[in-house]
C-alpha cells in the first residue's frame, strides 16, 4: 500500500493559493441581466450610459431620433422597438424596463411569461432622478457604473441661494408650478419659480397677461419655438413678450433636457444656471 504523505510547509502553500484564488473570485464583480429590453424612452437613456452595449439587446425608436434624445449616438447600432410585446418576447430577455405610462397589458403580458418587468417612475426632484439611477443599477447588477455617473452630475447641484425668479414657458401657455421635476430643476440652479411661489402646483395654464405682470427675471422657453410653425407656438411670437423681456432675459432649454427625467435634466441646471449668473 502506498501511503500518501503530505508536510506541513506544503498544506501551507496549497491553503495559500486557495485563499488567494478565493480572494481574486471575490474581488471579480458580479453583473446579472445579459439580455436586456427597454420599451421606454427614459429607461433607455439611463441604461444607455450604465449598461455595456452588448447587454443591451433593442431600444425604443423615440431614443433614436436626435430631436427627442441626446443619447441618439448611443442607440444608433441597437434595434428600435415599438413597445408591443411580441417585439419583446422575439429577443427572448431576461430583464425589460418599462415606464409608469407604458401600457399595463403589456407589462403584464410579458410578467406572465416569465419574464421580470422593471417599472420606471417619472422622478418629481432631482433626488427621484439619483435614486432611478441608482434602481437601474441594482436591477441590472452595473452598480458601479450607475454611481460613476451619479458622480459625474452630481457636481452641478451645489447649493446657491439668490433672489433670481423664472418662468418656464411651454406651448399654449402652460407652466410648471411645485411639487414638480422642473421646479426643483429651478431651485437647484439657484433660481426661484416664481409660478410655485404664487401657489400653482403641476402643470398649469398662465396666461400672458400674469407672466407679463410678474416679470419673471428669466422666461425659460423651448427652443423648438423656432422649428416648424404651430398655433401653440404661435403666441410667443407676441410683441408684448419680445418688449418686456428681450434676448438678454430669455433661457432656451431644449426639450431632451427634462422631457424624460433622466442625467440629462442637469444640462438644464447648467443652462439656467449660467443665465442667471450673467444678471449678477
Amino acid at each position: 500500500m502506498v501511503r500518501a504523505e503530505y508536510t506541513f510547509a506544503g498544506c501551507t502553500t496549497l491553503v495559500s493559493k486557495l485563499s488567494l484564488l478565493l480572494i481574486v473570485f471575490t474581488a471579480l464583480p458580479t453583473y446579472g441581466a445579459e439580455r436586456i429590453v427597454s420599451i421606454n424612452q427614459c429607461a433607455d437613456e439611463f441604461l444607455l450610459n450604465i449598461v455595456p452595449r452588448d447587454k443591451l439587446l433593442s431600444v425604443t425608436h423615440f431614443v433614436k431620433n436626435p430631436s427627442l434624445s441626446w443619447d441618439a449616438d448611443l442607440a444608433a447600432d441597437l434595434p428600435g422597438n415599438s413597445a408591443r410585446a411580441e417585439e419583446v418576447m422575439s429577443y427572448d430577455p431576461d430583464l425589460v424596463f418599462a415606464g409608469d405610462f407604458t401600457s399595463r397589458s403589456t407589462v403584464e403580458l410579458i410578467r406572465s411569461l416569465g419574464v421580470e418587468v422593471v417599472e420606471l417612475a417619472h422622478p418629481n426632484s432631482v433626488g427621484e432622478v439619483f435614486e432611478l439611477i441608482k434602481t437601474v443599477g441594482e436591477a441590472t447588477g452595473y452598480q458601479e457604473q450607475a454611481q460613476d455617473l451619479i458622480d459625474r452630475v452630481a457636481v452641478h447641484t451645489t447649493e446657491i441661494e439668490r433672489e433670481i425668479t423664472a418662468a418656464v414657458y411651454q406651448p399654449n401657455g402652460y407652466t410648471t408650478g411645485k411639487h414638480t421635476l422642473i421646479d426643483d430643476v429651478l431651485s437647484t440652479a439657484g433660481v426661484v419659480n416664481i409660478v410655485a411661489r404664487r401657489g400653482l402646483a403641476s402643470y398649469a395654464q398662465y396666461p400672458m397677461e400674469r407672466l407679463i405682470v410678474d416679470q419673471p427675471d428669466l422666461l425659460i422657453l423651448d427652443p423648438q419655438v423656432h422649428a416648424k410653425p404651430s398655433l401653440g407656438h404661435e403666441f410667443f411670437k407676441h410683441p408684448a413678450l419680445k418688449s418686456t423681456f428681450g434676448s438678454a432675459r430669455i433661457v432656451e432649454v431644449p426639450p431632451q433636457a427634462w422631457a424624460c427625467g433622466t442625467h440629462h435634466v442637469f444640462r438644464a441646471v447648467q443652462l439656467i444656471r449660467a443665465a442667471a449668473d450673467s444678471l449678477e
